[in-house]
C-alpha cells in the first residue's frame, strides 16, 4: 500500500478516493475547487441508470447526425473545430456506430454499471452517509408509434441480460405515475425500469469526502490546480501545482472531468476524450411533480424529484473545453421542459441554472487505465453522461489495477 492521490473530486474522483482507502492505501484528494462535487456532479440528472448505459454512437443517432451535424436537432450541438484531435475523435465514435460495435459497448457499460450498484449496496450499509437516495424507478417516455416499436427489441435484449423492463401504454405508465395525466408531451408508449434509482450527485461527493475525513482515512488538498507530474525515470514520484509546491505520491489516478485535456502532455491517453455539455434547470418540489425519474426519448430530457428539488436536465453539446455556460442553449432547455410540463416551471419563481462539462469517449466507455508514458500513473475519465451511474464501478477497477 502507498501514497494514492486522486484528481479531481466529483463522483468518479471522490469514489475513486472512497475504494481506494478501503483498500488501505493513504489517500489524498486533490481538486482545483474549494470544496467536492461542484463540476459535472452540481447539476447532473441524478439518475442511476442501471439499465440504460446504451453508448451514444449508435445506429440510429448516425441516421440523425446529418440533421445533427446542420443544427436541426435542438436536443444535440456539434460545435466544429479545425482540431486534429476533435476530427481523429470524430471519425472514432462514427467507426462505433455500427450496431455490433454500439451493442458490444452498451454491454461493457451496463457490466461496469452494475457493478457500480453491488459497491453503493456496500457503501450504503457501510456509511451513515446520506445523498437523497431511493429506488423511484424510470420511465422512458415514446412521442410515436414509430420509436415506441422500435424500442421493444431493446427490452427484449436487456430482459436477456436480466434487466427488469415492461412496455407499457400511456394509460398504464399514468397508473405507475399519475403526474404524467397532466404531461402535454406526446406518449404513444413508454418502458419501465423498477430497478433504477436517483440520488444527489453533489451531495455524495460532500457527505463522503466528510465521512472519510472525519474518520482519518483521505486527506483533501482544494483549492490547487494539477500543472504537471514529477517524474524520476518515467516513475511517478509527486504532482506539481500552479503555485509550484509538490506533493509526495507512490501513485495518482485522473479523475478530474475536464482538466485531464489539460495534461495530455503527459497522458496522451487523453486524446481520446472530449467534452459534452450538458444543461440542467433544479426547482422547488412540489405536489404536483413525477415521483417517478421520467425520460422523454424524443426531446432527450430527463426530469427527476430530488429531495425537495425537482430537476430537468438534457442537452448535449459536443464543444471546445471551457466553452461555458450558453443562455440560448439553458433557454432551450427551460422552453422544451415547461411545454410538457407548463404548471411546474411557470408557476416556479425560484430556478437554479446549471451547466458542465462531460468528458466522454468514442465509445462512451470510461478510459480506466495505466499511463502508458509515466508509472503510477492512472486515467478513470471520459464517462460522458454516465458518470454518477458508473463512478463506483469504475472506482473499484482502479483499485484493482493498483494491486
Amino acid at each position: 500500500m502507498g501514497r494514492v492521490a486522486v484528481i479531481g473530486a466529483g463522483v468518479v474522483g471522490v469514489s475513486s478516493a472512497y475504494l481506494l482507502a478501503r483498500a488501505g492505501h493513504d489517500v489524498t484528494l486533490v481538486d482545483a475547487a474549494g470544496e467536492p462535487g461542484t463540476g459535472a456532479s452540481a447539476g447532473n440528472a441524478a439518475q442511476l441508470s442501471w439499465a440504460y448505459g446504451d453508448a451514444m454512437a449508435s445506429p440510429a443517432l448516425l441516421k440523425h447526425l446529418p440533421a445533427i451535424a446542420m443544427g436541426r436537432d435542438p436536443a444535440f450541438r456539434i460545435h466544429w473545430q479545425l482540431d486534429r484531435d476533435f476530427l481523429r475523435w470524430g471519425l472514432k465514435f462514427i467507426a462505433n456506430t455500427p450496431f455490433r460495435r454500439w451493442w458490444n459497448n452498451t454491454q461493457d457499460i451496463l457490466r461496469l454499471a452494475e457493478q457500480s450498484r453491488y459497491e453503493l449496496a456496500i457503501l450504503l450499509k457501510e456509511t451513515d452517509v446520506e445523498f437523497d437516495y431511493r429506488v423511484a424507478g424510470k420511465l422512458h417516455l415514446y412521442a410515436d408509434p414509430q420509436s415506441f416499436a422500435a424500442a421493444h427489441s431493446s427490452v427484449v435484449r436487456k430482459n436477456a441480460l436480466g434487466f427488469e423492463q415492461r412496455l407499457l401504454t400511456r394509460m398504464e405508465a399514468e397508473n405507475i405515475e399519475p403526474a404524467l395525466a397532466a404531461y402535454q408531451g406526446e406518449i404513444a408508449g413508454a418502458v419501465y425500469t423498477p430497478d433504477d434509482a436517483l440520488g444527489d450527485a453533489a451531495g455524495f461527493c460532500r457527505q463522503l469526502t466528510a465521512w472519510m475525513v472525519g474518520r482519518g482515512q483521505v486527506s483533501t488538498l482544494f483549492g490547487r490546480r494539477v500543472s504537471s507530474f514529477v517524474q524520476t525515470g518515467g516513475v511517478l514520484t509527486g504532482l506539481r501545482f500552479e503555485d509550484r509546491d509538490e506533493l509526495h505520491v507512490d501513485a495518482a489516478i485522473v479523475a478530474a472531468g475536464p482538466q485531464i485535456l489539460s495534461l495530455v502532455s503527459d497522458l496522451p491517453e487523453a486524446r481520446d476524450i472530449r467534452s459534452v455539455r450538458g444543461y440542467s434547470l433544479t426547482i422547488p418540489r412540489s405536489s404536483l411533480a413525477p415521483s417517478i425519474s421520467l425520460t422523454d426519448v424524443k426531446r432527450k430530457l430527463a426530469f427527476v424529484a430530488i429531495g425537495d428539488r425537482f430537476r430537468v436536465a438534457g442537452l448535449a453539446d459536443i464543444e471546445r473545453p471551457g466553452a461555458g455556460f450558453d443562455v440560448g442553449r439553458f433557454d432551450t432547455l427551460k422552453l422544451a421542459a415547461s411545454a410538457v410540463l407548463p404548471d411546474l416551471f411557470d408557476r416556479s419563481d425560484e430556478l437554479t441554472r446549471w451547466s458542465g462539462e462531460r468528458p466522454m469517449t468514442p465509445t462512451s466507455k470510461p478510459m480506466i487505465a495505466a499511463s502508458r508514458r509515466i508509472k503510477g500513473l492512472y486515467i478513470n475519465a471520459g464517462h460522458g453522461m454516465l458518470g454518477w451511474t458508473l463512478a463506483l464501478g469504475s472506482a473499484r477497477r482502479v483499485v484493482d489495477l493498483l494491486r
